[in-house]
C-alpha cells in the first residue's frame, strides 16, 4: 500500500492550559476528499494552522509525501504545495480578480527582493492566471476589482488563489458558507472537478449534508480530540457524534 499523501501523528498544540488540539492523528491518501468536521471550538481550524504553518505544534508531527513539515515556515510548507483558504474571504479588494490571482502564483519569488518585482503581469502570468479562473469559472471578471465581488464569486477567488499554491493539497475552510443552495451545487461541482485533476482536498464543513454528499471519509473532532474517523454513512449513525452536536437531548431524539 502506498504512504499517505499526509499524515498526521499524535498531534497537539496547547495555549496555556487550553488543549485546542490533543492527540489527534489521522491520514489522506492521494486524490481523497476528507471532511473534517465538529462543533464550533473543536479544533479544526487550528488543525488547519498546524498543517499550514501558521501554529507550531506543541507535540506530534506532520508528513508530506514522507517529509516532516511540522517546523517549517507557512512560506516553505506552501512551496511544497499546500494551499489553503480562510473562513473570512479577504482578497486584495482594491487590485482586479485577475492581480488577486498573479499575487497568489508570485509565492515562488517572494524570497527575493529582485524578483518580487520582475515578471509580475507578463503574459505568462497573465496566461497562468487566466487558467486559474477558467476553473473556477470566473474567467468573464477577470479585470473586475475583487472588492465588488459577491460572496459567492469571492469564495471561487479564494480557491483560485490556494490552487495557485496548492500543487497537492488543498484546505478549504468552509468555503460553503454563507452561499445560496444553488451556489452549494456549483462549488461541489468545483471540488469535483479539482479532485479529478489529481488535487487532494482536505475540508472543514458544518453543512452536514454538503459533507456527506462530497467526502470520501470523515474525521470528527470534539474539544480538541478526535471523537471518531470513518465513511459518511458510519459517522452519521455514530451516536457520539450525533451527541456532540445535538447535545443529549438532541441525541435521544435523533436515535
Amino acid at each position: 500500500m502506498k504512504r499517505p499523501l499526509l499524515e498526521i501523528s499524535s498531534l497537539s498544540k496547547y495555549f496555556g492550559g487550553l488543549k485546542a488540539v490533543d492527540d489527534v492523528s489521522f491520514n489522506i491518501r492521494k486524490g481523497e476528499i476528507i471532511g473534517l468536521l465538529g462543533p464550533n471550538g473543536a479544533g479544526k481550524t487550528v488543525c488547519f494552522n498546524l498543517i499550514s504553518g501558521v501554529y507550531k505544534p506543541t507535540s506530534g508531527q506532520i508528513s508530506l509525501d514522507a517529509r516532516r513539515i511540522d517546523s517549517l515556515s507557512p512560506q516553505t510548507i506552501a512551496n511544497l504545495g499546500i494551499g489553503r483558504t480562510f473562513q473570512i474571504v479577504k482578497p486584495f479588494a482594491n487590485l482586479t480578480v485577475m492581480e488577486n490571482v498573479i499575487a497568489a502564483r508570485g509565492i515562488a519569488r517572494y524570497q527575493s527582493m529582485v524578483k518580487i518585482w520582475s515578471g509580475w503581469k507578463t503574459p505568462t502570468e497573465r496566461s497562468g492566471a487566466i487558467n486559474l479562473l477558467e476553473k473556477v469559472g470566473l474567467a468573464e471578471l477577470a479585470e473586475r476589482r475583487a472588492g465588488l465581488l459577491p460572496l459567492g464569486n469571492l469564495r471561487r477567488l479564494e480557491i483560485a488563489r490556494a490552487l495557485a499554491v496548492g500543487k497537492k493539497l488543498l484546505l478549504l475552510d468552509e468555503s460553503f458558507s454563507g452561499l445560496r443552495p444553488e451556489e452549494i451545487s456549483h462549488l461541489e461541482a468545483l471540488i469535483r472537478t479539482i479532485r479529478e485533476d489529481g488535487l487532494t482536498v482536505l475540508l472543514i464543513e458544518h453543512n452536514m449534508r454538503v459533507a456527506m454528499g462530497l467526502c470520501d471519509r470523515l474525521v470528527v473532532l470534539d474539544h480538541g480530540s478526535k471523537l471518531t474517523e470513518g465513511l459518511p454513512a458510519e459517522v452519521r449513525a455514530n451516536e457520539s457524534v450525533i451527541e456532540a452536536y445535538l447535545g443529549r437531548k438532541g441525541s435521544a431524539y435523533a436515535a
